[in-house]
């Protein structure tokens, strides 16, 4: 249950109207239509398409989320754009393939969902661990790219991809039985978690539970899809960005101590060693950053006492600045 253990190939594409088994309330609504959109041989991804009017606005969700996390978010921007969002693959009612996690074909992805909708150009929303593909796609693609928001983007994923690689996945915490006693109980836990209610169809896209007792059984998404993910993460080029940037992000201080870390003293030297380099690099990274943010095309704003999802706990603020930025900058 990714939500309650928050860290916090040019091929075709094509739109296509296939069914898929998907959760009664989770298809095409006053909300939203859902497509199909073909990435690759055999993979093809959840579209939800907002529609309104202007040039296209595309929303990227984190990792262990589908697009129905903006659900409540982004027709808030049908005014001014054709609003979409994708799933990635692997995840929700999108294909569950056993490969193509790695950065850059999870970025061609995006860039085959535009082919496929016959788009030329957009704007992009990308979440926590979409900033990578994202900046993958806006570095590769950049004809691809009008302007970028990065909501609280991960910027270290190949820092975590060298840490996966000395050490592995820790397992996931079992939640308090009541969190998980019915779809109610983990909606709720969930909302206390991230600091706000995921919309409905984000609760039964991301999630499986007993149709008999309600009772949540585990993530929608397969198996191996965020080790996979994680372990793919590549260094990306944030300062080679060439669009129009707005980056929000909250203030979480690093200890900048690889001794910190559970059982560290129990490790082996050379993955200590590691692991304190891993470290060091993660804090020039942040600073690194900061001067990114610095550039012309860039507009860094810190949102204060804000957490992960940010538009759930600063939704004016972030609106506010998001609307700005797509309109004026």
């Amino acid at each position: 249950m990714r939500k309650l253990l928050l860290l916090c190939l040019p091929l075709f594409a094509c739109v296509t109207t296939k069914s898929v088994p998907v959760p009664a309330s989770a298809g095409s609504s006053a909300v939203h239509q859902v497509k199909r959109v073909k990435v690759a041989e055999g993979v093809e991804l959840e579209l939800l398409d907002f529609g309104g009017q202007g040039p296209a606005l595309v929303f990227l969700s984190g990792l262990g989320n589908t697009g129905h996390v903006f659900d409540t978010f982004a027709p808030e921007f049908t005014a001014a754009h054709h609003v979409y969002a994708v799933t990635r693959r692997g995840f929700g009612s999108s294909s569950w393939p056993e490969q193509g996690y790695d950065t850059a074909t999870l970025g061609e992805d995006v860039v085959r969902v535009l082919e496929g909708l016959g788009i030329a150009k957009a704007s992009f929303v990308g979440h926590s661990a979409a900033g990578t593909e994202l900046t993958w796609v806006a570095t590769h693609h950049p004809e691809r790219v009008e302007k970028v928001v990065y909501l609280d983007v991960r910027t270290d994923g190949d820092l975590l991809a060298e840490f996966l690689s000395v050490l592995p996945m820790p397992p996931p915490s079992e939640p308090a039985p009541e969190d998980v006693a019915s779809r109610a109980a983990l909606a709720a836990a969930v909302a206390r978690d991230v600091g706000g209610a995921f919309p409905a169809h984000e609760i039964d896209e991301a999630n499986e539970f007993d149709p008999k007792t309600g009772h949540y059984l585990r993530d929608r998404k397969w198996p191996h899809a965020e080790e996979r993910v994680m372990k793919g993460f590549s260094k990306v080029d944030f300062a080679a960005v060439t669009a129009a940037v707005l980056f929000l992000y909250v203030d979480q201080p690093r200890s900048g101590r690889a001794e910190d870390l559970p059982g560290f003293s129990q490790m082996d030297l050379p993955v200590q060693e590691k692991l304190r380099t891993l470290s060091a690099r993660a804090l020039q990274r942040d600073a690194e950053m900061l001067s990114v943010m610095s550039m012309p095309n860039w507009k860094g704003i810190k949102l204060e006492h804000a957490r992960h999802y940010v538009w759930l706990t600063n939704h004016d603020e972030v609106l506010r600045e998001m609307k700005t930025f797509l309109e004026t900058f």
